[in-house]
This record gives structure tokens, C-alpha cells and sequence, in this order.
């Protein structure tokens, strides 16, 4: 999946569950007077609406959440998500290796890569498909032919 079919996703999912963004309006201030010269202001405030989201604007908040991952990564803070996982940083000691067309030994130096832990959803979101490729896999076996020679 690519990030515009991320970003389709996501919206659907919003608009699924009926997510929508508060749109408030401005009171309306009306200045009656009477004959007399009298005023009354009445203030009129029409009810909050909820708009959908649109596809831009959840690109934007996804932006937005990797760019905040991002940043803290920079500061070599980890981001643990409830569910999904935690992103950290690992440090890779210096090591040896060898050139896989020349063969010879190469220093490697040390450095920080990223890591990600999966939680405890993300898990069983697997084994959930596991479960199901399984499933759809023995539907699709044919059953077991014996071949019995008529020679007797």
C-alpha cells in the first residue's frame, strides 16, 4: 500500500465512523429599535457543524504524526503507540565484514538505526491473518486421489 491509498483509507475510515471536524460559527448581532427610539440587540448564534474530513486534510494530520515521530527520533526519544508498537533507536557496534565481490575485510563503524517493537494489536492483527490465509488455503486444497493399480 502507498501513502496516497494510506491517506484513502484513513478517510474512509473517518467518514465510515462518521469523524467529522467542528466548524463553529459567528453570533449574528441584530440591533432592533422602536419607534421611540428605543434599541434591543438580540445575538443570534447558530448551532456548530460538523464537516467530513477531506482527503488533505488527513494527509495533513498523517504528516503531521510522522513528522512529530521523526523529530523525536532525532532527539533519540522512543514513540510507543498503545497497540501498534514502539519505535526506538538501536545502537549497532563496530564490526568486520567482508566484500561480497572482493572478499575483503571491511570496517564497518557504529551507528544508530531504527527499531520497532510491535505491540499487542498489531500481533494479532497478524495471527488473525494467519489464521484466515490458512483457512483459505485448505478451501483450495483438492482432496487426496489414491491410485490403485486395476492390475490384480
Amino acid at each position: 500500500m502507498n501513502r496516497k491509498e494510506l491517506v484513502r483509507r484513513i478517510a474512509n475510515v473517518m467518514r465510515e465512523n462518521n469523524i467529522r471536524k467542528p466548524v463553529s460559527s459567528q453570533k449574528q448581532v441584530f440591533h432592533i429599535s422602536d419607534d421611540e427610539g428605543n434599541t434591543k440587540d438580540f445575538v443570534v448564534k447558530k448551532t456548530d457543524k460538523g464537516v467530513l474530513f477531506t482527503y488533505d486534510d488527513v494527509e495533513a494530520m498523517m504528516d503531521t504524526c510522522l513528522a512529530v515521530i521523526g523529530d523525536s527520533l532525532k532527539r533519540g526519544e522512543s514513540v510507543s503507540i498503545r497497540g501498534f508498537g514502539t519505535l526506538s533507536l538501536n545502537y549497532r557496534k563496530p564490526r568486520t565484514n567482508k566484500h561480497p565481490v572482493t572478499h575483503e575485510d571491511v570496517e564497518v563503524s557504529g551507528r544508530y538505526v531504527p527499531k520497532f517493537e510491535s505491540g499487542k494489536d498489531l500481533k494479532m492483527c497478524a495471527k488473525m491473518y494467519e489464521l484466515s490465509l490458512a483457512e483459505r488455503l485448505s478451501s483450495y486444497e483438492s482432496p487426496d486421489f489414491n491410485e490403485e493399480d486395476g492390475d490384480e
